[in-house]
């Protein structure tokens, strides 16, 4: 099952009404509007629906990208097959049935369809794979540690990656929300277990705080006792799972992150939206303490002094600079030191033009000039060639625009003039003024830079 969020209002060509409920019955998809009964909506032409029955996959894309276009995306276990589903059938286009599209099947290396569950998009720049669709393979055995499970990716043109990240006994695809939402007693994310395939059965809650700095990476829940994977992308580039959870002797089956996206309930609702809530709160009154995991987002940026290379940033050998020194004269600065800093920071982008915009703030009050965009600025593809960017600043805020020859790792180089608070007025109260520079949703791009009074 599935909730239509409000993101879903914008699917191309046809929208979904936000707050609908989709429901897979094998190779149907009914919609739930309540107080009305169940319709349905899509009947998806693939016998992988069928056989197996109660395995098919359901979500919506929620990035945008140009083929997935924020529609319905189903996959069928029986036969590798994923499917997109347009929002023009059930109750509100004048259609019995939605337009389904095949966009293309999973096959292995023998060319044998793989038994797929759980799927999600991903976001953009989540690593090369960024903006397609991810789903889990837990019997895959074409690892390279040979212990069975993987995750899988599809891109909106139908090209099929094997084995993106391992994870033994993967079981589904969860993207942890940028902007946390809680639901019920306070929890984010809701995970369905039973203890050792027999029983007991419980669901377990995760509050906000286990997410903090998590925004935009994947979780990856097993059904053996490996436990949940938090998957991030290393400062090369590549896919990282390590632990975030494990709840001893637990399956997982089944778990959902509350969608901050999903419209409240009118009036209308209210008697499902009350049922909803009070099941929930039953079923997740008996859980252990809840987990707390460690792990934070990868670092992708940096603050270098002049003469850093894209080689050296590419590599993590750059070396960091934290702060910049002025003096001051009769109130105002008067110098400083170093004439020049880089921020530096890797990013994954679809192939074509991708527009970035890099935000300066300053954190302590105290100022409010900002650093002034310097000649110099480039953008590096994953060889540390040059892709001919174009970079302007407005205020606090600066702009990468580039064409993307190929979807992938590519490394902004952005130069800064800290010369442009010379004149000013020097802070107060206080003499140090914090800087963070932050890539809009880039998760792990904050990097922060003191002026200090020499």
């Amino acid at each position: 099952m599935t909730i239509a969020s409000s993101v879903a209002a914008g699917a191309l060509p046809f929208p979904f009404a936000p707050r609908d409920y989709f429901i897979t019955a094998g190779p149907k998809i009914y919609q739930l509007r309540p107080p009305n009964p169940p319709t349905l909506f899509a009947t998806i032409p693939d016998g992988g629906c069928s056989n197996p029955a109660d395995h098919t996959g359901i979500t919506f894309d929620k990035t945008g990208i140009v083929g997935f276009d924020f529609n319905m995306l189903v996959t069928c276990k029986g036969s590798g097959g994923v499917w997109q589903v347009q929002g023009n059938g059930g109750l509100d286009h004048g259609n019995a049935l939605a337009t389904v599209t095949n966009i293309g099947f999973f096959l292995d290396h023998n060319n044998q369809a793989r038994p797929i569950e759980n799927p999600a998009v991903v976001p953009r720049n989540f690593g090369n794979h960024g903006g397609e669709l991810w789903v889990t393979d837990e019997d895959y055995l074409d690892t390279v540690t040979t212990i069975p499970g993987a995750v899988h990716a599809i891109d909106p043109n139908g090209n099929v990656t094997l084995d993106v990240v391992e994870w033994p006994g993967a079981e589904a695809v969860l993207v942890i929300p940028d902007t946390p939402c809680t639901f019920c007693s306070g929890g984010e994310l809701f995970q369905a277990i039973t203890l050792n395939e027999q029983g007991p059965y419980g669901l377990y809650q995760y509050l906000p705080f286990n997410f903090a700095n998590l925004g935009g990476n994947v979780l990856v829940p097993a059904e053996t006792s490996q436990g949940t994977a938090l998957v991030t992308v290393d400062m090369s580039g590549q896919y990282v799972a390590q632990v975030f959870d494990t709840i001893p002797g637990a399956t997982f089956e089944g778990a959902s992150f509350a969608d901050c996206d999903v419209p409240t309930p009118t009036p209308t609702f209210t008697p499902t939206a009350t049922a909803t809530a009070t099941a929930t709160a039953t079923a997740t009154s008996t859980p252990t303490p809840t987990p707390t995991p460690s792990a934070t987002p990868i670092q992708v940026s940096k603050i270098t002094p002049t003469g850093t290379t894209c080689t050296q940033f590419k590599n993590g050998t750059a070396q960091t600079l934290s702060s910049v020194n002025y003096s001051v004269s009769n109130g105002v600065i008067h110098n400083v030191n170093p004439g020049v800093f880089f921020y530096w920071v890797r990013v994954t982008v679809p192939a074509g033009s991708n527009t970035l915009t890099i935000t300066q703030t300053i954190t302590t009050g105290n100022f409010n000039t900002f650093f002034a965009l310097a000649s110099g600025s480039n953008v590096f593809d994953s060889n540390c060639n040059s892709v001919g960017p174009t970079i302007t600043q407005n205020a606090n805020i600066t702009t990468v625009t580039f064409t993307a020859p190929t979807a992938g790792t590519y490394f902004i180089s952005v130069k800064y003039d800290p010369h442009s608070v010379v004149g000013m007025p020097a802070p107060s109260p206080g003499t140090t003024v914090h800087y963070d520079f932050m890539t809009t949703g880039v998760p792990g791009s904050t990097s922060g830079l003191d002026l200090v009074k020499q």
